[in-house]
């Protein structure tokens, strides 16, 4: 009997592991590479500055390491007022507990540039020359449209509440989610080679990438099988490597395999287990031998 690895542990083939590989790099890429963004998004610390200055209203938002800075010229503004703002759509642009900045549209304001707390007690400022109006959620709105009259200048600097019960939520499903990609390299890179088969006395033992799974054998039936059709119901399927569970020639199967050709079927009332070892009749001897079952 030609067994692998150890007595009575087999191996599956390597099967498309050049494609395998390929694919698993580029999306673990994209993954960790969205991963990274999305946390950025939310962790990266952002706030909001009002500024009238003598010359100037100036409004800075977004991420502090990389602001976006508006000057607007004091006499290229034709009114400045306090609203309270109907619920608008955003066009594009962010919008985050406590944070709403970018283009958005208002039904009573038409297209405008927002950078607010997401408060609806704002203050509109409409610019000569075409440009969409600013809508902006100074804290002392009066004393703000008192500077920008000339009475003095204003200054106020808002953070956009990331110590918030929602904030601390987003961090930690951004967190989970960045974690989550590290499962990415694991399936494609690792899963295969932890997949083993072993036959112990009256059951099949399937190592997977994480712990094992363990079907009774006794009574059974095993034979070679090489399915016509395949399809996934639940589970991975992969270049190299499927687990889960499959439909098989139209017929529900767990499937622990390396490619869904050439393998062992194991098949009882209760169970219908397709499995690929490298060996499949030394796989089959073994059965035989401590599996208490038949063998086609």
């Amino acid at each position: 009997m030609s067994l692998t690895v150890e007595p009575f542990t087999f191996r599956p083939p390597e099967h498309l592991k050049g494609l395998r590989l390929v694919l698993g790099v580029v999306l673990s890429v994209f993954a960790v590479g969205g991963a990274a963004f999305g946390a950025a998004v939310i962790w990266l610390p952002r706030s909001l500055n009002y500024e009238v200055t003598q010359d100037h209203v100036v409004i800075t938002s977004g991420l502090e390491i990389r602001p976006t800075r508006r000057e607007i010229p004091l006499g290229s503004i034709t009114s400045a007022t306090a609203i309270r703002l109907k619920p608008g759509k955003r066009v594009n642009g962010t919008s985050l507990p406590g944070y709403c900045a970018g283009h958005y549209r208002f039904p009573d304001l038409g297209d405008c540039t927002l950078a607010t707390t997401c408060s609806p007690d704002a203050v509109v400022i409409h610019i000569s020359g075409g440009d969409r109006p600013f809508v902006i959620t100074p804290g002392q709105r009066e004393v703000f449209l008192e500077a920008l009259s000339g009475a003095g200048q204003y200054r106020e600097t808002v953070r956009s509440g990331e110590d918030s019960s929602v904030w601390l939520g987003l961090k930690a499903v951004t967190a989970l989610g960045a974690a989550a990609t590290l499962f990415i390299p694991l399936i494609f890179f690792l899963s295969p080679s932890r997949l083993r088969y072993r036959v112990t006395p009256g059951h099949v033992e399937v190592d997977l990438t994480f712990g094992a799974k363990r079907f009774s054998v006794s009574n059974c039936i095993a034979r070679l099988y090489n399915p016509e059709t395949s399809s996934k119901v639940i589970g991975s399927s992969l270049p190299g490597y499927h687990s889960g569970r499959f439909s098989l020639d139209g017929m529900a199967t767990r499937v622990y395999a390396t490619r869904l050709t050439e393998g062992v079927l194991i098949e009882s009332p209760d169970l219908r287990l397709f499995l690929n070892p490298e060996d499949p009749h030394a796989f089959l001897e073994a059965l035989r031998a401590l599996g208490n079952m038949e063998i086609e």
